[in-house]
């Protein structure tokens, strides 16, 4: 059999699996995280130089960073980026560092296919729903703008997803066995290996088991021996790491200096309560509505408040006019989406806590706990260490969250679609469409591929 005829027929089985729409959606992705990996520059990211030295000095020297830089970071992304690095430069490509680049892109990619796994393992059949999903997390410009970058985040975001999709086909099929129970925890400790954010990946896992226990579920016993098993292996396999940062700092999970008042203290009720309107829209971009939690992720998570991506944050005049223009068109793009997710996300939680719901499908519990995980451990994050720039508010911190989140949209779209008039409905589609290529345009670093865009 000639090779374009085995490619179309592989074509068609991931088109049978998924639909022509998800794979549009996916060959969308791989294009930005592709052209992102060419075009952006390596230094530029989130605390890039950071980044770098502890991958080459991990590689070059088998050495952590001490006192300085992500000297609290776990290594694991560190490693296997370096390894990425090192054949970068054996290929002998000018700048080995965009090879780690498109690393993380892959991830991100990966990260999607996992998505549309999840998606229908949690809600079976519903295709429609698993393009909404895909849609949403392609849309995600916190997403592609992670991916660009070296950071380990993606990495993270990869094994957190992998491991919401074993938790959920254990908690939907009672795979619970041994096997399956170690690779969950082997997935959850690694996340722990990559960042310390991943430990909210790891309690949602565990109170989705504990939810369907409780739910008096017939398969309690199991599940509570394949919960015990994952949480085990889980903190075995983050041990290691936590062992040696106790062993010379004073925290094992996030070694910084805390200001000596109360939590409570610590932030006034503006950085709670103030929606930072109209600057969130007119003007999304730092320094406005500086050290307020809620614009300032409705920022970063849309478009680039800190300008480490449309923008050059060290120019003190701000971003130039034509990227103000875009920044303000994309937080416009974000309001609905956000809306129709946040809707979505509150109704799969009342509805996942119901007992009759955790008994027959204790996987959504998954889905409706990771948004409010993330959004404790951000708070929590950003209150116990607040700076006077308010440079922890990033949404990348959350990207782990993302795929609950597009599933939560993705619910929220739903409903609302089947309850409108057809020509209601197709208008809401477009607007949708219209929403995804903005934002996806945005998320090609350099205003577009090749310009075209």
């Amino acid at each position: 059999m000639s090779r374009p005829r085995v490619a179309l027929r592989r074509l068609d089985a991931v088109a049978a699996r998924y639909g022509y729409v998800s794979i549009a959606l996916l060959a969308t992705l791989a294009v930005v995280v592709v052209s992102n990996a060419a075009r952006f520059p390596p230094g530029q990211g989130y605390d890039a130089e950071h980044h770098i030295d502890y991958l080459v000095g991990l590689v070059e020297r088998g050495a952590f960073p001490d006192r300085s830089g992500e000297y609290y970071t776990p290594p694991l992304f560190y490693a296997l980026a370096g390894v990425v690095w090192k054949v970068g430069g054996v290929v002998g490509l000018g700048q080995p560092l965009r090879l780690v680049q498109l690393f993380d892109g892959l991830l991100a990619l990966g990260s999607a296919v996992l998505l549309l796994e999840l998606a229908r393992i949690v809600y079976p059949g519903r295709r429609r729903l698993h393009v909404l999903a895909l849609g949403f997390f392609v849309a995600a410009a916190v997403v592609a703008k992670t991916a660009a970058m070296v950071h380990p985040e993606t990495l993270s975001l990869f094994l957190a997803t992998a491991a919401l999709v074993v938790a959920a086909l254990m908690l939907r099929d009672r795979r619970l066995g041994v096997r399956h129970a170690v690779v969950l925890g082997v997935l959850l400790g690694a996340g722990q290996l990559v960042r310390a954010f991943a430990l909210w990946t790891f309690a949602v896992v565990l109170l989705a088991f504990v939810g369907a226990v409780l739910a008096q579920s017939p398969a309690r016993r199991a599940l509570l021996r394949a919960g015990g098993i994952a949480a085990a292996v889980a903190i075995l396999v983050a041990s290691p790491w936590y062992v040696y940062q106790a062993s010379r700092y004073t925290n094992p999970v996030f070694d910084r200096p805390q200001p000596n008042e109360a939590l409570w203290e610590r932030r006034p009720a503006s950085f709670y309560v103030d929606p930072g309107l109209p600057d969130v829209i007119i003007a999304p971009y730092r320094p406005h509505y500086l050290n307020r939690f809620w614009p300032t992720l409705y920022s970063d998570g849309w478009g680039d408040y800190f300008g480490f991506f449309a923008w050059n944050a060290a120019d003190a005049r701000g971003p130039e006019p034509a990227v103000r223009r875009e920044l303000v068109l994309q937080s416009l793009a974000g309001v609905l989406p956000t809306l129709v997710m946040a809707a979505g996300w509150l109704w799969l939680l009342g509805t996942s806590l119901r007992r009759r719901v955790r008994r027959e499908t204790p996987e959504r519990l998954l889905v409706a706990l990771m948004p409010l995980a993330g959004l404790a451990g951000l708070l929590y994050f950003t209150v116990s260490y607040p700076t006077a720039d308010g440079d922890v508010i990033k949404a990348t911190y959350m990207v782990t969250t993302v795929p609950a989140w597009a599933l939560c949209f993705a619910l929220g779209a739903d409903a609302v679609a089947r309850r409108l008039p057809r020509t209601i409905r197709l208008a809401g589609l477009a607007a949708l469409v219209a929403v995804l290529l903005l934002s996806v345009r945005f998320s090609l670093y350099g205003g577009g591929l090749g310009g075209l865009l």
